[in-house]
C-alpha cells in the first residue's frame, strides 16, 4: 500500500515460496535437499530484502559445491579490483564427475556431429547496477543444487547448466554499497531518493568504467577475457543475458526487431529464438508479469551478450527487466519491488531450462548445422582470405592477433613477399587469416565493411571493423590472389630475447616510435628521470650497424649526463627491452650524415606530462574511463583525476594538461579565465567531442561552430517520425580523414589516410588565420563503414577531426572524435599518445 505516493509498506515478497512459485520451477511438487544450505542460511537474509554483494555470491556458490554433488565452482580469472570471476556448473552427479571430458567432447560435437548434453550459459549482470540478474542467479543456484523432483533430475542428467552469477562482479561491488548504504527501514519508493540516484560514474560499468555488454566482440577486459576461453571449450547452444531498464518499463525478451538482425545471423536462429519465447510468455502469464519482445531491442552488434552467442552457433537471448534502482520504487505501473524483479528474472530463467529441455534436439542440430555448413560458404564467397600488416607497430599487431586467438580464428604467418592491389606484404611481418574454417562468419564480421542497411536504426553502433579499428593494412584476397603455398606457420611469430649490450663508440639510443611499445618505454624511461629528446625532422646518423636513417617522431636517449651509468643504464635496457622489443639503434655519432644533427634545435626535448582528468558529473564516464584505462595500464602513466569543481581552487601550473573529454563543461569565468592564464603560460588542453562545444565559447579558442543552413522543411506522417530521428543520428560509424603527416601529432603513422570512429554529429570549423592547425580533416566521401545519412555525410565532408594549435606558451588540441573508444581503437589512440608526449613546442622548427 502507498502512503502519498511516498511511503510504502514492505512487500510481503520475503520467501522461498514466493520465488519458487510451483507455476514456474521445474517440477510441481518439489522438496528440497535439508543438507544444502538456503541462501539465507548463509547470506543471513533472505534475497530480495538486501543487495547480495560479490563475496557474498562467491561465498554461497562455494557452499553449494560443498555440500551438493550436482555443483562445480571454477574460477575463470579476476576482475581489475581482484574479485573472483566465477563460472558454476550445475549436472547430475555422474556428469559433474566427467566434466573435463564432456567439455573435451563439445569440441568434437563441434567437428564431428558426436554425441553431447544440452549446454547452457546463463549471465547475470552484466551491469553492476542491474541487480535483479546477480540476485536471481542465487536462487537458480539454490534450486538447481537442491530440488527434488522428476523433471530437475530429468534436466540435470541431459544437460550442464554453466552459471556465471556475477559477470561483472566490481560494478556490482559498487551498486549494492550504494543502496545497501541507503536503504531505509521504511522502504522509501519516491524515486527523487537518494538510494534511487547514483552519484558519477555509478555502478553499471568494471572498475574503468567500461560497458562489458560491449566487450565481447572486443575482449579488451580481464572479464570478456577469462569468459571467452571458458565459452569456446564449451561451446553452449543456449546464452542468456539477464539486464534491467527504465523502472517505467515492464520486461523485454528477445526475438527483438525483425529488421535489426544481422544479416550474417542464420535465419534459423532468429526462429529458435522466437519458439524459446513462448516458454518465456507463458511463464510470465503465469504469475501475471506484462512484458513484449519485438521492439526497442535488436540482435546487431556482436559484441554483446546477446548477440555474440549468434555469430558462434548459440542462440543468445536477451532480457531486461524493469529496475527498482534500489529496494522499491514508484512507477508508472505502481510500485516495483526487488524481489518482483528478482522472481521475473528467475522465471524467465527456468522458461529457458524448459524450453531446452523441449527443444534440445532442435537446438544441437541448428549449431551443428552452423559450423558443418561453413565449408560450403567458405567455397561460395568471393573472398578466400584476408592479409595484413601493422605498419611497423608490432604491439598493435599482436593485440590485434590476441583477439583472434580469443576467438579462435586460425591465422598464418605470411610465407613468401607477396604485393596485392598495388601494396606490399613481406612475410617477417604480414599475416594471412583464410576464411574456411569454423570462425568464417565472425572473421567477415572483422574484417568486412558495410554501408547498406535494411533498417537505419541501431541499439548500438552500426559498425566495428576491427581491422579498421586497428588501421591495418589489410587486403581481402580472391581466389586468383589467394594459394596455400601463402601460408608459413601456423599462430604468431615468436621472438627471442636476445641479450642487450652497448656499444662502447654509441652516442645515443634511437627507438622507433612507430611501436606502441616505444611510447611504454618512454613512460618508464621518464619515470627513472632520463632525459629524452625526439627527432622532429627525418635524419640519417651513423650507427653501429652502418648509416642508418631515423624518421620524425624517434625517441633518442643520449648517453651522456643520464642519471645512470652506462653499466647501469645497460642492465636496465636489457630488463626492459626483453619486456618491450621495439627496434632500436645505437647512433655512434651525433653528426648527422643526412638532415639535422642531434644537437639542432629540431631535436626536441622530452618534457615529462602531468596530465589531468576532469571526471566527475557531466562528464561522459565512458570516454573518461577510456582514457584512464589507457594512460594507467597501457602507457603505464599515472593520471590525477579532479571534479569541475575542484578547478575552482587547483594549482593548474602543477600540471602539463588539462584533458576534457566528451561532457557538459560550464564552469565559472573565475575558473575560465584561470585556464586561459594557465594555457598562456605553457599549459595543454585536450579537448575531445562535445567538449569542443565549451572550447567554441572562449576566445582564445580556435574552433568556431560553424553555422548550418536549416533544411527545407517537408510534410510527414506520424508513422515517419522514428526514421525521421534515425536519418538525424550517428549512433557509431566508421569515417576516413586524410592526416598531416608531417605534423608532430602525427608521428608514428605511416599512411594518411586513418579509420576514426565516428559518433554524433557535431563538427567546428576553425578560424581564417588559423589555416595550419587542422591536422586531420575528413575526406570528401568519409563513410567507410556503417550507417551515416548522405546529409551527414555531406555535412561532415571536410571538416576537420583533428586541430592543433598554439595560445602563447601553451596549446590547444581538439579531437571530434573518441580517439579510444572502447579501448580497441587502436589506430587512433596513437595520435592521442602524441599529444602527450608532442605538444606544442614541437609545433615549430626553431626554438622559441
Amino acid at each position: 500500500m502507498i502512503w502519498s505516493g511516498y511511503l510504502a509498506a514492505a512487500p510481503a515478497q520475503d520467501s522461498l515460496e514466493y520465488f519458487f512459485d510451483s507455476t514456474l520451477v521445474m517440477d510441481r511438487s518439489v522438496e528440497f535437499d535439508p543438507n544444502v544450505p538456503t541462501p539465507e542460511s548463509v547470506l543471513g537474509f533472505q534475497v530480495g530484502q538486501w543487495h547480495v554483494r560479490p563475496e557474498q555470491v562467491a561465498e554461497y556458490m562455494y557452499a553449494l559445491a560443498a555440500t551438493s554433488k550436482r555443483v562445480w565452482v571454477e574460477e575463470m580469472g579476476r576482475s581489475y579490483e581482484q574479485r573472483p570471476l566465477l563460472l558454476v556448473s550445475f549436472s547430475n552427479q555422474s556428469n559433474i564427475q566427467n566434466l573435463a571430458t564432456i567439455k573435451q567432447s563439445r569440441q568434437e560435437f563441434i567437428s564431428k556431429n558426436a554425441q553431447s548434453p544440452n549446454i547452457v550459459w546463463m549471465g547475470y549482470s552484466v551491469h553492476g547496477n542491474e541487480a535483479s540478474g546477480v540476485n536471481a542467479a542465487v536462487l537458480l543456484a539454490y534450486y538447481l543444487a537442491a530440488a527434488q523432483g522428476e523433471q530437475v533430475e530429468k534436466l540435470l542428467a541431459n544437460s550442464v547448466i554453466l552459471m556465471e552469477p556475477m559477470i561483472n562482479p566490481d560494478g556490482i561491488a559498487r551498486f549494492a554499497h550504494w543502496v545497501n548504504a541507503h536503504k531505509s527501514q521504511q522502504l522509501i519508493a519516491d524515486p527523487m531518493d537518494i538510494e534511487h540516484n547514483e552519484t558519477w560514474p555509478q555502478g553499471r560499468t568494471n572498475h574503468y568504467w567500461f560497458d562489458l555488454n560491449r566487450d565481447w566482440l572486443l575482449v579488451q577486459h580481464p572479464e570478456s577475457q577469462a569468459r571467452l576461453a571458458a565459452f569456446h571449450q564449451w561451446k553452449p547452444q543456449v546464452v542468456t543475458d539477464f539486464h534491467e531498464m527504465g523502472t517505467n518499463s515492464t520486461y523485454f525478451f528477445q526475438p527483438g526487431v525483425p529488421s535489426r538482425n544481422n544479416p550474417k545471423t542464420p535465419q534459423e536462429n532468429f526462429t529458435l529464438t522466437a519458439k524459446i519465447a513462448e516458454f518465456h510468455a507463458r511463464a510470465l502469464d503465469a504469475i501475471g508479469s506484462r512484458y513484449y519482445s519485438k521492439e526497442d531491442f535488436d540482435d546487431f552488434y556482436y559484441g554483446k551478450g546477446s548477440t555474440y552467442p549468434d555469430i558462434n552457433g548459440a542462440v543468445g537471448i536477451l532480457f531486461e527487466q524493469a529496475s527498482a534502482r534500489g529496494h522499491l520504487q514508484n512507477s508508472v505501473n505502481g510500485p516495483l519491488s526487488f524481489p518482483f524483479a528478482i522472481r521475473n528474472h528467475l522465471a524467465t530463467s527456468f522458461s529457458t531450462l524448459k524450453a531446452v529441455m523441449q527443444e534440445g534436439k532442435a537446438l544441437r542440430s541448428y549449431q551443428s548445422k552452423f559450423y558443418q555448413g561453413v565449408e560450403k560458404l567458405a567455397s561460395d564467397h568471393k573472398v578466400k582470405a584476408y592479409l595484413f600488416d601493422a605498419d611497423g607497430d608490432n604491439r598493435r599487431l599482436n593485440e590485434f592477433l590476441k583477439i583472434l586467438d580469443l576467438h579462435q580464428v586460425r591465422y598464418f604467418q605470411l610465407a613468401r613477399d607477396v604485393e596485392v592491389n598495388k601494396r606490399s606484404y613481406y612475410k617477417n611481418e604480414a599475416y594471412l587469416v583464410p576464411m574456411a574454417q569454423p570462425q568464417f562468419r565472425l572473421i567477415r564480421s572483422i574484417f568486412e565493411t558495410e554501408t547498406s542497411f535494411k533498417d537505419s536504426t541501431f541499439y548500438d553502433v552500426s559498425s566495428w571493423t576491427l581491422a579498421l579499428s586497428f588501421n591495418l593494412d589489410f587486403s581481402a584476397l580472391d581466389s586468383s590472389d589467394y594459394s596455400s603455398r601463402l601460408r608459413g606457420k601456423i599462430g604468431k611469430r615468436t621472438q627471442n630475447k636476445e641479450k642487450f649490450s652497448l656499444d662502447d663508440k654509441a652516442v645515443a639510443l634511437v627507438f622507433d616510435w612507430r611501436d606502441f611499445n616505444t611510447a611504454v618505454l618512454t613512460s618508464r624511461l621518464l619515470k627513472v628521470n632520463a632525459g629524452l629528446k625526439v627527432v622532429t625532422k627525418r635524419s640519417q646518423f651513423n650507427s653501429s650497424n652502418g648509416p642508418q636513417w631515423v624518421a620524425a617522431g624517434s625517441i633518442v636517449l643520449p648517453l651522456n649526463e643520464q642519471p645512470m651509468t652506462r653499466e647501469e643504464l645497460t642492465y636496465w635496457l636489457d630488463d626492459n627491452l626483453g619486456e618491450l622489443p621495439v627496434k632500436h639503434f645505437q647512433l655512434t655519432s651525433g653528426l648527422a650524415i643526412d638532415g639535422a644533427d642531434l644537437g639542432s634545435p629540431t631535436v626536441k626535448t622530452i618534457v615529462t606530462p602531468k596530465p589531468l582528468l576532469i571526471v566527475g558529473s557531466g562528464v561522459n564516464s565512458y570516454e573518461a574511463g577510456e582514457v584512464w584505462h589507457l594512460l594507467d595500464t597501457r602507457l603505464e602513466w599515472p593520471l590525477v583525476k579532479v571534479t569541475a569543481a575542484q578547478l575552482e581552487s587547483l594549482d593548474l601550473s602543477a600540471y602539463t594538461h588539462l584533458i576534457m573529454v566528451s561532457g557538459r563543461y560550464r564552469f565559472s569565468d573565475d575558473v575560465n579565465k584561470k585556464i586561459e592564464r594557465w594555457v598562456h603560460q605553457g599549459g595543454q588542453v585536450v579537448a575531445s567531442r562535445t567538449a569542443g562545444q565549451w572550447l567554441s565559447t572562449q576566445m582564445w579558442s580556435p574552433l568556431e561552430k560553424p553555422l548550418t543552413e536549416e533544411p527545407a522543411k517537408e510534410s510527414l506522417t506520424y508513422s515517419e517520425r522514428d526514421q525521421f530521428h534515425a536519418e538525424k543520428v550517428i549512433g557509431g560509424a566508421i569515417f576516413q580523414a586524410e592526416v598531416d603527416l608531417s605534423h608532430p601529432l602525427a608521428f608514428g603513422l605511416e599512411r594518411s589516410r586513418v579509420p576514426f570512429f565516428r559518433r554524433g554529429t557535431d563538427h567546428y570549423q576553425v578560424a581564417e588565420d588559423e589555416r595550419f592547425a587542422v591536422v586531420a580533416r575528413y575526406s570528401d566521401a568519409p563513410l567507410m563503414s556503417g550507417y551515416a545519412s548522405a546529409e551527414n555525410q555531406q555535412q561532415l565532408a571536410n571538416t576537420p577531426v583533428l586541430v592543433a594549435t598554439r595560445r602563447g606558451q601553451g596549446g590547444v588540441i581538439y579531437f571530434a572524435d573518441n580517439m579510444n573508444f572502447r579501448a580497441f581503437w587502436w589506430g587512433t589512440s596513437k595520435l592521442f599518445i602524441n599529444s602527450l608526449y608532442f605538444p606544442y613546442s614541437y609545433w615549430s622548427s626553431s626554438n622559441e
